[in-house]
């Protein structure tokens, strides 16, 4: 059985946000409350296929989707701009610029790194699952807290991070 794919009318959405700037949203004028919006494909298209969902705050309940947003730029610039700060906020993935140590104890690996947020030292388990390989050269790295961190291109680092990184992807 296949699914229809639910396309969203720009102009049955209204996003606001609160004053501790959570996102949300009026949909054909009835108060969803806070959603969140997810990239399908968070590489390839940054601002289309835009997942919109409204948040549940039950642990049980999963969150329910709205729809897709086929692209941001076809909202109004103020909505637009409410969806790039979440979306920024969402997707904030600090670039790895080079990596001193990578430690291992205890089942874990803890990495001394730079990035374009600062110097940071992150803890890994599990790298067969917390390391993903993308697409030309690109990695993307998870750590426990499900805090994520992006080489764009393993063969364009220094040649120190790419002997330290070459035992550990």
């Amino acid at each position: 059985m296949q699914e229809k794919i639910n396309f969203i009318n720009v102009d049955d959405l209204e996003f606001y946000t609160s004053d501790t700037s959570l996102l949300f949203l009026r949909y054909k004028g009835e108060d969803l409350g806070r959603v969140s919006i997810i990239r399908m494909f968070p590489f390839k298209y940054e601002e289309e296929y835009i997942v919109i969902r409204q948040e549940n705050y039950s642990r049980f309940d999963k969150e329910n989707e709205i729809g897709i947003l086929r692209a941001v730029n076809e909202l109004p610039e103020s909505q637009a701009k409410l969806v790039f700060e979440e979306l920024k906020k969402r997707y904030f993935i600090p670039e790895i610029i080079s990596v001193s140590e990578v430690k291992e104890e205890f089942g874990s690996a803890t990495w001394k790194t730079v990035t374009t947020a600062g110097e940071r030292d992150f803890t890994m388990t599990d790298l067969g699952t917390n390391v993903r390989s993308l697409a030309n050269n690109k990695v993307m790295l998870t750590d426990v807290y499900g805090n994520r961190y992006y080489i764009p291109d393993i063969t364009k680092m220094d040649d120190k991070t790419q002997k330290v990184l070459e035992i550990w992807i």
